[in-house]
């Protein structure tokens, strides 16, 4: 006898659970990137550097900005305004967050909720294009409810 399938809900909070863990998942990768990166690029306070870009990446789509701001303000004024060091620093934080945003954010969301990446990405530009940045934060795990909930009608 094959036990009974969990209730919507429990589906729902589950898929909510796995998006959070993501989403952890997501800001340790990234933080990792910016440490390995700002020391490769020999950026002034690379350690700290990279523990304030990824502490800051942990505010979806407005904490990268800040994170834009340390790394000028501690590239500028660590290294006496020395434009290869600053420029360094610029590429180390282009760098994670294209990968962040285009490969390790949607690969890891996408595949523990199980969305298409592609769709992830579109799901927060629309979200971003309805609600601002509140709708790009929510768009992944209302997807993903919306995808539990239509597999369940869908399965009826």
């Amino acid at each position: 006898m094959n036990p009974a399938p969990p209730s919507a809900l429990r589906e729902i909070v589950g898929v909510v659970w796995t998006w959070i863990k993501g989403q952890v998942l997501i800001w340790l990768s990234s933080t990792g990137l910016y440490l390995v990166g700002f020391a490769i690029a020999r950026t002034p306070l690379w350690f700290l550097l990279g523990i304030l870009c990824g502490v800051a990446n942990a505010i979806p789509h407005i904490g990268p900005v800040f994170g834009l701001l340390f790394v000028l303000l501690f590239s500028f004024f660590g290294s006496q305004g020395d434009m290869k060091v600053m420029a360094g620093g610029l590429a180390v934080w282009v760098v994670v967050q294209l990968a962040e945003g285009f490969y390790i954010g949607p690969k890891l969301l996408g595949r523990k909720l199980g969305l298409n990446p592609w769709l992830v990405i579109l799901g927060s530009i629309v979200g971003g294009l309805v609600a601002g940045p509140i709708g790009m934060l929510i768009a992944t795990p209302v997807l993903a409810v919306v995808t539990v909930i239509w597999r369940r009608v869908r399965s009826r």
